[in-house]
């Protein structure tokens, strides 16, 4: 994990490991799909590059739940991946969030968006308080500050 700058915070504090929901929004990240720890679900876009990877992953872990597994979203080629990114969300909570979840999501890692006050705006309709910016993109958790960087420290 790579530690970066904490901005947004205010919130609650959240008990437990965090249910973590990665989305990847990098249009090229393909064959790296391998690195996402297995049993935690991901959301990647449907592109040329990452579309063979999606699959080759997807049969090579064969999940029994899609809430530890892949699924792939498209994407309008034209657009920049902070919309798709934003496209997606009311899809994920309504597969990760409290009505679908015990516990439901807590954090999202997504990788290839940078944060934008847009982005703050939509993921604070979803209950995400705090951020953290990574090497790729950035981390936001439903929590306080203190308890991001715990999260994001081991």
């Amino acid at each position: 994990m790579v530690a970066g700058s904490l901005i947004w915070s205010v919130g609650r504090k959240m008990k437990g490991k965090p249910y973590t929901v990665h989305v990847i929004v990098d249009p090229v990240f393909g064959e790296r799909l391998r690195e996402i720890p297995l049993g935690e679900p991901v959301w990647i876009a449907d592109t040329e590059v990452n579309r063979p990877a999606y699959e080759a992953v997807g049969r090579e872990r064969n999940p029994e739940s899609y809430l530890v597994g892949l699924s792939s979203f498209k994407v309008e080629l034209t657009a920049r991946p902070e919309d798709w990114l934003i496209s997606e969300l009311a899809d994920i909570d309504l597969h990760h969030g409290e009505y679908s979840h015990d516990p439901p999501w807590s954090r999202i890692n997504v990788i290839g968006a940078k944060w934008t006050e847009r982005i703050q705006k939509e993921l604070g309709r979803f209950g995400f308080t705090a951020h953290l910016v990574t090497r790729e993109g950035f981390e936001a958790t439903k929590g306080s500050a203190n308890n991001v960087v715990e999260a994001t420290a081991g």
